[in-house]
């Protein structure tokens, strides 16, 4: 499978997702992620996710209206950065990195620390929590204090994770 892109986004676009990803992670963190200088397209997963391209490379999840860093994105920030201490962040132990790499929910169990920030509906990105390596992203199903607190249940619904489709896709 190919990334169609469909267009080059304008530069109110591109303002707007600095803007957001300002919003969710501060404006320090947004500036690494993407500038007014990046050359940003628009490329067709599929029929419900869009993937933005930042200077050629896959970089920004997008469904409806929500956009997100992808795993690949992350990945990248996360050999100068600790994403243990950023927000929207979901840290799980050792156990459960198997399970969420074939795509399995984040279970409340596993999770050693999470952003007590995080709201129900939230997107969030999950990492490992001996490197702090990104494994995934979702939608939050829990606040993110119960997550640290509540000892079983779905915490975290995983909508892409590292050696999914979009993964494979990205890396490639």
């Amino acid at each position: 499978m190919e990334l169609k892109v469909k267009h080059p986004l304008s530069k109110k676009e591109v303002k707007e997702i600095i803007r957001e990803m300002g919003e969710i992670f501060g404006e320090e963190i947004a500036g690494k992620m993407l500038s007014k200088k990046d050359r940003v397209e628009l490329a067709e997963f599929d029929r419900t996710t869009d993937i933005i391209l930042v200077n050629g490379k896959p970089f920004f999840i997008k469904r409806k209206e929500l956009v997100f860093p992808l795993v690949i994105a992350l990945y990248g920030l996360s050999n100068e950065e600790d994403l243990r201490k950023w927000p929207r962040r979901v840290v799980v132990d050792a156990g459960a990195i198997p399970f969420i790499l074939k795509g399995a929910d984040v279970m409340a169990a596993g999770i050693t620390d999470a952003d007590e920030n995080i709201r129900e509906g939230d997107f969030v990105f999950v990492v490992e929590e001996d490197y702090g390596r990104p494994l995934a992203i979702g939608v939050a199903l829990m606040d993110g204090e119960t997550m640290k607190e509540k000892p079983k249940g779905k915490a975290v619904k995983n909508i892409h994770h590292a050696k999914d489709r979009i993964w494979n896709l990205t890396v490639g």
